[in-house]
């Protein structure tokens, strides 16, 4: 090429830095929760909804009176 641009390189770009953004300071001392208590509290409720799913699955399993079960498995 003569004029040493790559062609197949677009003609537009976006650069995104922390930089940019000014970042209010947080004193830890006054918050109203503690810093960690968020993530935990989203932890523990997807690991209950996950236990839940898997509880109401298997009740949808086990659907049925229990002589269609045995009929089924015998």
């Amino acid at each position: 090429m003569a004029n040493g641009t790559n062609a197949s390189a677009p003609l537009y770009g976006y650069e995104y830095y922390l930089d940019y953004l000014d970042l209010i300071p947080v004193d830890e001392d006054k918050l109203g929760a503690h810093k960690h208590s968020v993530a935990i509290a989203f932890w523990v409720s997807l690991a209950v909804f996950v236990v839940l799913l898997f509880l109401v699955l298997l009740s949808m399993s086990w659907a049925g009176s229990p002589q269609a079960r045995v009929n089924f498995v015998s």
